[in-house]
């Protein structure tokens, strides 16, 4: 019967005792190391040295661990714009944060930015490592231009010339980036050739839905409107960007040895995350961060566009020196 006690007693003593622990210890710990990164993520001022005294530095960073290419490529190019006309000098910071393009034992030590593209203005982290003045930046969003609205693709706004110019002076292709496309176009695209750029997104992003994200063509209105575009403009080639295996089938059925890409495997969705998945195949997502780049600047290397509205268009049309016709679906929103 003491036995008994005893064991009621002790049942009793830890099951308070967790309580307590989950509801005040617990609790206060989690909402501190909440707090700590909040704290970490806000814009704020570092004095990392004392060189460089007359320049004030801009570090750019996102908080997103999954976000791909060309959306990171859009939201630097407004911290870009918006560093400059503040008078400091914008450094894109992929090395001292978790990306999807930055194997994690390369965390800290390499700049993943850099596989893909040069610094804005020729400075990079180690000119910041020993500087005076550095504001760290927000990890946010930023209030962004008004990407993805149908006014702003199509010129009509006026703005888009705007981004064009900032993107020529500022987006430039690191050397190895720079050597892959001109390899795969070398390759894909032939003398004398009118391409039709057509570019889809499907997997996470059609099944995901994302809210207030402009609403994807599927893989037959893609087709059929490539193949009306083809006709009317005479076109040679289709080059296809999707990483969607059901837009690449239905593609190769309608236009066969016309069809020209650079991918070489295509998804089908299985659930989850796209970006997770190509970090989780080993090399962080290096690999199909670069194929994503190269896709991305043959299509603006196209004749004329027909594609859906997601990042990899917007830049894109930012990256072209323009096309002869382009064709944009207009569907709504998630």
């Amino acid at each position: 019967m003491c036995g008994r006690k005893s064991l009621m007693g002790n049942n009793i003593f830890y099951k308070s005792a967790s309580y307590v622990w989950r509801n005040t210890l617990l609790k206060w710990y989690r909402g501190h190391k909440k707090k700590q990164e909040e704290r970490y993520w806000e814009e704020h001022l570092k004095r990392c040295g004392s060189e460089n005294k007359d320049k004030t530095f801009y570090a750019i960073r996102r908080r997103d661990l999954y976000c791909g290419l060309f959306s990171l490529f859009l939201t630097n190019l407004q911290r870009i714009d918006d560093a400059v006309k503040m008078g400091y000098i914008p450094v894109v910071d992929m090395q001292n944060d978790f990306n999807i393009y930055l194997a994690e034992d390369k965390i800290g030590k390499e700049n993943s930015w850099e596989y893909f593209f040069e610094q804005p203005m020729g400075y990079g982290l180690q000119d910041i490592a020993r500087s005076r003045n550095v504001i760290i930046g927000s990890g946010a969003v930023p209030q962004m231009f008004p990407y993805l609205e149908m006014d702003f693709l199509t010129g009509k706004s006026g703005e888009l010339a705007y981004w064009r110019e900032l993107t020529k002076k500022y987006i430039r292709l690191s050397a190895e980036a720079q050597k892959v496309v001109q390899a795969e176009y070398g390759r894909l695209f032939g003398e004398g050739e009118k391409i039709l750029g057509v570019k889809c997104r499907g997997t996470d992003y059609t099944n995901g839905k994302p809210k207030n994200h402009p609403i994807q063509p599927t893989p037959q209105q893609a087709v059929e409107k490539a193949a009306e575009i083809f006709r009317e403009q005479n076109c040679t080639k289709v080059f296809l960007a999707t990483e969607d295996e059901a837009f690449y089938q239905i593609f190769t059925e309608r236009f066969g040895d016309k069809l020209i890409a650079n991918k070489t495997d295509y998804a089908s969705y299985q659930g989850g995350s796209t970006g997770r998945e190509e970090y989780e195949r080993g090399d962080g997502g290096y690999r199909a961060g670069m194929e994503y780049l190269v896709t991305t600047m043959l299509l603006a290397k196209c004749n004329c566009l027909c594609a859906g509205c997601v990042s990899g268009t917007v830049a894109a049309l930012l990256l072209t020196e323009g096309y002869e016709y382009t064709y944009l679906f207009d569907l709504g929103i998630y």
